[in-house]
């Protein structure tokens, strides 16, 4: 196929499609204002995620790698810009429903699933404001001297909604459950293993217990792990009844009925449509000066998919609360910050860009042909066009603030129309014949102009695209499976600071071929991306584990493994009579940070009168 064709046909394509988004983004036209092209969050097993307040984080938990970490008792919260108010119920909108609701080591989360989680279960561990991990519902934990052991003391006096202790049994039992689940056990592969199966995770006392580490779960080969604590700061340090879930095991007990030592318990649950929590009248926690929490009588949660309808809703009185990664919405609460305060989170924050299966056959497993199709991108026209020109051009999967982060990796994020045509006709002389690809996406007006934006910029240097848009509740199952039409996707992923979170989503042992179910979503297997990982989990020294993520980086711009496009920002815009968003706190009062669109509503309330 002539190469001249689709450099025209693309140029024209792209003005008329530049014209209908400039159009209806200066008109306020109806059309969805969607995350951008990589809007799709990671499933459930974003076990450490940090951009949510207990999934990935930064540094190791203690600063000199082998201290014990507790949580001191000195240290007051933030002054609120008003005394708390008690009653009244919050009503919230988020994009996605949750599949498999509610039992921690089943559910699949997303941004959302995490904000309603929270409010029914409490985490062990969860990131402070400084990028550091502190207890939760552990008040210690302490590692030996090679980091293959870890020592966990439970917090006393907390008692579950439906009247069973927490002490270290039921600790162990929730970890446990994780040890033969399909989604969660493949992102902790190095939890040591008993002969029969089950993790080496043993009991010392009624409130102690060790976690012991292994390659690949061999006891036999001790792992040293010197960021574990991490992981239990999202989906695994959820802990849920072990009572309840002996009844949904029996069949007796209902799943979606969680049953957690949060500071909302569940009243009913309709998916889709809306979870009601009230609130737990015995929980154990108070603000910094004494008070009981929650503030709140209640919280609606609602799934509104689309940002611009929610923004519509909450504009209308119809919700109280969003959180939104569409930078087009963003860019229009700017504009009301008098009438919807809005936080904004771009900390640690996630990259938008386009994955690829690496698994699949065909041209994109030659590097220059990824390179080409790279450089033909227009990330900042981009950015101008469907991003509300507010998001900034990346060079890589790593986010200012990141483990990992360079401003030069070697990623030339300029367009380079001339440098991705001469890849292409390279490989076109060795291998003759037209290149089409396949690109996925979500079903949202945003993310269909973005394909076509991409779609376009192919076209220049003669490449032929099938957009491929795809609901997204079968979005993550797709890239779980390898499906066929999962060659190409718009992604967002990656937040948070350890590159240890980003283990089971890039080393090989994760990655299993198409068909079978693989957290290593792209299927990427690199010797030099594996080699840095393993280096970086059973290291210590921050400065040594930035020079093992930095090499990561620059191997993925090297090779062209994916094509990152820009970094997410986040906006939590509000009714100005909700206060207390983003002042989330741990046991001592000292400052959970919110990150990913997370805001956590057991510190929340309603004042009429601001």
């Amino acid at each position: 196929m002539s190469t001249q064709p689709g450099r025209t046909r693309g140029r024209s394509s792209r003005l008329l499609l530049t014209t209908l988004v400039v159009g209806g983004l200066v008109a306020g036209a109806c059309s969805k204002k969607d995350d951008e092209a990589g809007d799709t969050d990671t499933p459930a097993t974003t076990v450490v995620d940090d951009t949510t307040t207990g999934t990935e984080a930064t540094a190791p938990p203690a600063s000199d790698g082998g201290a014990e970490t507790t949580v001191p008792d000195t240290t007051a919260a933030p002054a609120a810009a008003s005394e708390p108010v008690y009653g009244g119920i919050l009503r919230v909108s988020g994009e996605a429903e949750a599949t498999n609701p509610w039992t921690p080591s089943a559910v699949q989360c997303d941004q959302y699933c995490y904000v309603r989680a929270a409010a029914f279960y409490d985490t062990l561990v969860a990131r402070n404001a400084d990028g550091e991990y502190a207890g939760v519902l552990v008040e210690s934990y302490e590692p030996n001297a090679d980091y293959t052991e870890w020592t966990f003391k439970v917090r006393p006096g907390i008692t579950f909604h439906d009247g069973t202790p927490l002490d270290g049994a039921a600790v162990v039992y929730n970890l446990q459950e994780h040890s033969t689940a399909l989604l969660t056990a493949s992102a902790i592969t190095d939890f040591g293993r008993n002969p029969d199966g089950s993790f080496a995770i043993e009991l010392v006392d009624d409130m102690t217990f060790t976690i012991k580490t292994g390659k690949g779960g061999d006891l036999s080969q001790p792992r040293p792990w010197a960021t574990l604590p991490a992981f239990l700061a999202g989906q695994l340090g959820f802990i849920a009844s072990p009572t309840w879930l002996e009844a949904v095991k029996a069949g007796t007990g209902d799943p979606t009925m969680a049953v957690g030592t949060g500071p909302f318990v569940v009243e009913s649950y309709a998916p889709r449509e809306k979870l009601v929590v009230t609130r737990n009248e015995n929980y154990w926690r108070t603000d910094a000066a004494g008070n009981q929490l929650p503030y709140l009588d209640g919280v609606e949660f609602r799934v509104i998919e689309d940002s611009e309808t929610a923004s519509e809703a909450l504009q209308n009185g119809d919700i109280d609360i969003f959180a939104t990664s569409a930078a087009v919405v963003i860019a229009d609460f700017r504009e009301l910050a008098d009438e919807f305060p809005m936080p904004e989170q771009d900390r640690f924050v996630e990259t938008n860009y386009t994955m690829i299966d690496l698994d699949k056959p065909g041209p994109l497993q030659d590097k220059r042909v990824r390179c080409a199709l790279s450089k033909a991108l227009d990330r900042q026209e981009l950015i101008d066009l469907t991003g509300g020109g507010i998001l900034q051009v990346a060079n890589g999967l790593f986010s200012p603030g990141q483990e990992g982060y360079l401003e030069d990796n070697g990623f030339d994020t300029t367009q380079d129309i001339e440098g991705a045509q001469a890849l292409l006709d390279e490989y076109l002389a060795e291998n003759p014949g037209p290149i089409e690809v396949t690109y996925g996406t979500t079903v949202t007006a945003i993310n269909s102009q973005t394909a076509q934006l991409i779609s376009d910029y192919w076209a220049e240097i003669g490449v032929d695209t099938n957009i491929v848009q795809i609901p997204q509740d079968q979005y993550i199952t797709k890239a779980l499976f390898g499906d066929p039409d999962y060659v190409m996707f718009g992604w967002r992923s990656h937040g948070g600071t350890l590159v240890d979170a980003q283990y089971l989503w890039w080393h090989s042992s994760t990655a299993q071929p198409d068909g079978g179910l693989s957290l290593n979503f792209a299927r990427l297997r690199d010797p030099v991306v594996d080699e840095n990982l393993d280096a970086a989990r059973g290291e210590p020294d921050p400065a040594k584990r930035q020079e093992y993520a930095a090499n990561i980086n620059k191997r993925m711009a090297e090779e062209c493994l994916n094509f990152p496009g820009s970094w997410t920002l986040w906006g939590v815009p509000h009714q100005p009579t909700v206060l207390g968003v983003g002042e989330g706190t741990f046991p001592d009062g000292t400052e959970i940070e919110d990150n990913g669109g997370f805001f956590d509503v057991g510190g929340i309330w309603i004042d009429e009168a601001a």
